[in-house]
C-alpha cells in the first residue's frame, strides 16, 4: 500500500496541473511557453540589399555554398563565425562584395530557416507524445483507484501500479528537458540575426556608408 499510496500522490500531483507543461494558447500539441513562430523572416534581421535585385543563387556559388552551413552550425563558436566572415569579406574584390555577401546571408536564412522548422517539428512530436502520456497517466490511475477500492491486494492493480508509476518517471524525465528543447528555436534566430548584423556591418549598412 505504501508504493501505491505514494504513486497515487505523485500522479494527483502531476495531473493537478501545474506540473503539465502548459501548451500555447489555442496549440495544445505545442509544448512551450514561448509563442508559436514558424518561419524566420528574412527582412527583420537584414536590412542590407534587396537579394532580388543583386540576382544569382547562393547555392551554386563556389565559396559561399560551403561556408553556409559551417557558419550555420552552432558546434562553430559565433566569434568564429563572425571571423570567417571578416576573411571572405577581406577575398572578395569590391564590386562583388555587395552580391555576394548579399548571397551568404540568403543562405543563412534559408539554411537556418530550415533547421529552424525541424525542430520545431521535433517540438510538436515531443509535444504530442507528452500529451498522449498524460491523458494514459490519467486513465490508469483512475482505473488503479477503482481496483483499489475493490482489492487491495489485487495483482492486476499491483502490475498497473508499476506501470504507472514507470510512466510517471518517463513523464517526469520528458518534462525536465522541455525548457532546452524549447530554446533551440530562439538560439537559432539570435544566431541568424547576429550573422546578419555583422554582414551589414562590413557593408557598412546603417553606418552612414
Amino acid at each position: 500500500m505504501r508504493g501505491f499510496a505514494a504513486g497515487a500522490a505523485l500522479a494527483t500531483a502531476l495531473l493537478g496541473g501545474a506540473a503539465l507543461a502548459q501548451p500555447g494558447k489555442g496549440d495544445p500539441d505545442w509544448p512551450c511557453g514561448q509563442i508559436y513562430n514558424p518561419d524566420l523572416v528574412l527582412a527583420h534581421v537584414w536590412k542590407g540589399p534587396d537579394p532580388a535585385k543583386l540576382g544569382g543563387q547562393w547555392a551554386v556559388d563556389a565559396e559561399v555554398a560551403p561556408l553556409v552551413p559551417k557558419l550555420a552550425s552552432t558546434v562553430l563558436p559565433l566569434e568564429r563565425a563572425l571571423a570567417e566572415i571578416d576573411a571572405f569579406a577581406q577575398r572578395l574584390p569590391e564590386e562583388e562584395r555587395a552580391r555576394r555577401l548579399t548571397l551568404l546571408v540568403v543562405g543563412l536564412h534559408e539554411f537556418l530557416d530550415a533547421e529552424r522548422k525541424k525542430t520545431i517539428e521535433g517540438l510538436y512530436k515531443f509535444g504530442r507524445a507528452q500529451r498522449k502520456l498524460a491523458q494514459e497517466i490519467r486513465e490508469r490511475n483512475d482505473r488503479l483507484l477503482e481496483l483499489r477500492a475493490q482489492n487491495a491486494t489485487s495483482p492486476e492493480a499491483q502490475e498497473l501500479e508499476e506501470t504507472l508509476q514507470w510512466d510517471l518517471k518517463i513523464f517526469q524525465d520528458r518534462r525536465s528537458t522541455v525548457n532546452t528543447m524549447c530554446a533551440q528555436p530562439d538560439m537559432i534566430e539570435k544566431r541568424l540575426f547576429a550573422l546578419a548584423k555583422h554582414i551589414e556591418a562590413k557593408l557598412g549598412v546603417g553606418q552612414g556608408g
